[in-house]
């Protein structure tokens, strides 16, 4: 609304000076005026004045700007691509730049970290969280922004300004959009034996990778990904040119002796011996039938007694991947214990929770997210009824000095 002030302020000035009473060309007045033109004294009109104030007053109530800074959510992405080098700085560190003016004169304020655990601050006047938003560090494996935004609502009631690497995520008000087109290159997968490496650029990267002082070369496609295979089995590999991000240079894959709470049956005590388990508590085999959501991972196996269960289906369940079981049984464990698929079985739900992955990021985080244009949160009006009302007050002031003269009863 604010691109009418100009024109309004034009039409009231041409309509007040049309209005305008002429002055007769009597020769005192016309030498008087002529007097005032060559000392060039110009005069305050001030009911111009009045009207024109009026005028501006009513164009800025309709425009309905804030009473003062309103209270504000912020979200700021600490995921590892927010440390991608940006010149001297890091996309954290602009993003800090950037929102650092906007907390300080926000009256109430909640600071997010959107990392993996969103983690806020506050509420609190701005100025309280600076030295938390100056802390921030750029490190977790991927940004929960929505967690986060989520999070800050429950605490304040206001609206979300999100800072991030990312496009705008869902649901914030304001979004501050931070880092240019950067080339990486980055380990995004570890398995036994292989590891695949990611590429941000636009054009093909060489990566060199050092594993276990052997440095190889791998070509990775434009955007794409690539893989290194035929590795030892337990390995810790190190990109030696990795591009604008140091936090996907370096990941590594190992086995651990898993701590495995079964029940004393002598098949359960060989097998979990030869997988080399030992006992623990990180997860449990149970005979029986579950009650209820386990507290961690569990292997369930069918009590005694009941029918078997035919298997009717040529693709086999995940956990018995790589057995043919066309026209298997499953009866309980004392019936299956001697079966070939049983140990595959036991061994396929313990291999997740024996392989240890370190250094490894979300594959977005080594591709480098493209953000969008920024845009704020839109202002939370108040002041448009004040200014009406002083409007008003303006034009009663102007009607009361300038009400017009009774004229005088003609004899």
């Amino acid at each position: 609304m604010l691109w009418l002030l100009l024109p309004v302020l034009l039409l009231v000035y041409l309509l007040y000076r049309a209005r305008r009473p002429r002055v007769r060309p009597w020769a005192g007045v016309w030498l008087w005026q002529r007097g005032r033109r060559k000392r060039f004294r110009p005069r305050l009109d001030l009911r111009l004045f009045l009207l024109l104030l009026a005028a501006a007053l009513m164009v800025l109530a309709l425009e309905d700007p804030p009473l003062g800074p309103s209270p504000m959510i912020f979200v700021v992405d600490a995921s590892a691509s927010m440390a991608t080098r940006e010149g001297a700085k890091t996309r954290l560190d602009l993003a800090k730049e950037r929102l650092l003016p906007l907390l300080e004169r926000t009256p109430e304020a909640v600071l997010v970290r959107a990392g993996e655990k969103p983690e806020a601050y506050g509420p609190a006047p701005g100025i309280a969280l600076r030295t938390q938003l100056l802390a921030l560090e750029a490190r977790d494996r991927e940004a929960r922004l929505e967690e986060a935004i989520a999070l800050g609502r429950r605490l304040l009631k206001a609206p979300v300004l999100v800072a991030t690497d990312g496009p705008p995520p869902p649901g914030a008000e304001g979004y501050i959009g931070v880092g240019s087109p950067r080339e990486n290159v980055g380990i995004v997968a570890v398995a036994q034996g292989f590891l695949a490496l990611g590429n941000s650029a636009s054009r093909t990267l060489v990566a060199q990778v050092e594993v276990g002082g052997r440095v190889e070369e791998v070509r990775v496609p434009a955007r794409g990904f690539a893989r290194l295979e035929n590795l030892p089995p337990t390995f810790t590999a190190r990109l030696l040119n990795g591009g604008a991000l140091d936090l996907d240079d370096g990941a590594g894959f190992g086995l651990k002796r898993l701590g495995v709470d079964y029940p004393k049956a002598p098949a359960l005590e060989r097998l979990f011996l030869l997988l080399g388990a030992v006992p623990g508590e990180e997860v449990r085999v149970r005979i029986g039938v579950p009650q209820g959501l386990p507290d961690r991972p569990t292997l369930y196996l069918a009590p005694s007694g009941g029918n078997p269960t035919p298997v009717l289906l040529a693709t086999p369940h995940p956990l018995l991947e790589g057995v043919a079981l066309l026209g298997e049984r499953l009866p309980p464990l004392a019936a299956i214990q001697e079966r070939p698929f049983f140990p595959l079985l036991v061994y396929n739900f313990l291999k997740p929770y024996r392989e240890v992955r370190t250094g490894l990021l979300a594959p977005v985080e080594t591709l480098l997210p493209t953000p969008g244009p920024s845009f704020l949160p839109p202002s939370q009006g108040g002041a448009g009824r004040f200014l009406a009302l002083l409007a008003a007050l303006v034009l009663l002031l102007e009607a009361l000095l300038f009400r017009p003269k009774p004229r005088a009863q003609e004899a």
